[in-house]
């Protein structure tokens, strides 16, 4: 088990590396192609629409085809994406291929945590996705690099596809250890329909949560670097050092917290993790002590951190086993929503009002979070 361990630690990696890249790069993105900062948004949005799609019909091609193979066509789609990203000419091939991107994305999403919520505890899914808060601080890191040395965005897309090629090949290696991986209550999730599992109450609380928290943690470390130097002065180096920061809260609330997840009930871990959440968008939102702002925008990621690997591990818990692999895929779905269209929306408004309605957002998006997690209780069996 541990070459399959390695191998979701490494796709968490990969799922990381954009986010963390898109946050830096994008200014000098939007300057590439000639629009307004504010399109960050429509990148996201056109990346969530690949995600979603993926993500949903998961359940349809898990039940007609093979685990191994299953995750081997998600890093494909991946990496030539990504690869692509960094290659092409024009503003609507760049959203093109980033459905694509997005579309990899959310079929290796949904396996690598179906594969944790049936096959690892809750503390090992919370260090596996803090491996996705390495990959991003990572990203965030290399790109503020590339762009101080004065190197094109394109040459972090490249880099970006790498862990997904690394994959490809490792998934086909591996394949009959994945299968043979699928044990007996994975395979009695395949009968539940769709829309049975769509009647189960706890489905949708986890909608809710996913949507919330991955709007929240989207948000915040794709905005961030904008709302830092366009409209707060910082500059480039200073601002990438604060998002690579923020990335590295959700790397640390991942250890920390998670370690803590096989030891505290789950709602005392979530309502825990949302105060945090809150107090941090509240410290971010004020300017007034700038340090303040810096450590609020660190705390944000501490607090987030354990939200997402915690619910996934949950998930069999208040959907039911047979349920859990439509619900994987519905879920990662409602996810890419949350994290594609809210913040898309958050741009919108930015364009609108100033980009300060980005750490407005933030709190309002907080506040919500934590009303459902607190009441999230009520669906754990």
């Amino acid at each position: 088990m541990s070459i399959l361990i390695a191998l979701a630690a490494l796709a968490m990696i990969g799922f990381g590396l954009p986010t963390g890249v898109l946050s830096v790069a994008w200014p000098s993105i939007s300057d590439t192609f000639g629009v307004a900062v504010t399109s960050l948004g429509t990148v996201v949005a056109a990346y969530t629409v690949g995600y979603t799609i993926s993500s949903f019909s998961s359940g349809w091609i898990l039940r007609a085809s093979s685990f191994a193979f299953f995750l081997t066509f998600g890093a494909a789609i991946a990496a030539l994406g990504y690869v692509a990203f960094a290659l092409v000419p024009s503003w609507w091939m760049l959203l093109a291929v980033s459905v694509m991107a997005g579309a990899g994305h959310g079929y290796l999403d949904t396996g690598i945590n179906l594969y944790a919520a049936t096959q690892l505890n809750a503390r090992m899914t919370n260090w596996i996705h803090a491996f996705f808060g390495l990959g991003s601080l990572g990203g965030s890191s290399m790109m503020t690099g590339i762009l101080l040395v004065g190197i094109g965005w394109e040459w972090g897309y490249g880099i970006v596809a790498a862990p997904f090629i690394v994959l490809f090949f490792g998934f086909t290696a591996t394949r009959s250890r994945w299968s043979n991986g699928k044990d007996d209550e994975a395979q009695d999730v395949a009968t539940a329909g769709t829309f049975e599992t769509l009647r189960v109450p706890g489905v949708w609380m986890g909608i809710a949560a996913f949507v919330l928290h991955t709007a929240l943690e989207v948000a915040a470390g794709v905005w961030s670097f904008t709302l830092l130097t366009e409209a707060r002065g910082l500059s480039v180096g200073s601002a990438g050092l604060w998002v690579t920061a923020y990335f590295g809260g959700l790397v640390a609330g991942r250890v920390v917290l998670g370690t803590f997840a096989g030891k505290l009930s789950l709602s005392s871990l979530f309502r825990i993790a949302g105060v945090l959440s809150l107090l941090g968008t509240l410290l971010f939102w004020q300017f007034t002590v700038v340090e303040l702002s810096f450590v609020g925008l660190v705390l944000l990621g501490f607090g987030l951190g354990p939200i997402f690997p915690t619910l996934v591990s949950a998930t069999p818990r208040y959907v039911g086993k047979r349920h859990t692999q439509n619900s994987m895929g519905i879920q990662m779905g409602a996810s890419a929503i949350g994290g594609g269209l809210l913040p898309a929306g958050v741009g919108i408004i930015a364009a609108t009002v100033g980009l300060e309605a980005v750490s407005i957002s933030l709190v309002i998006g907080s506040v919500m979070m934590l009303i459902v997690l607190w009441m999230f209780d009520r669906f754990v069996r």
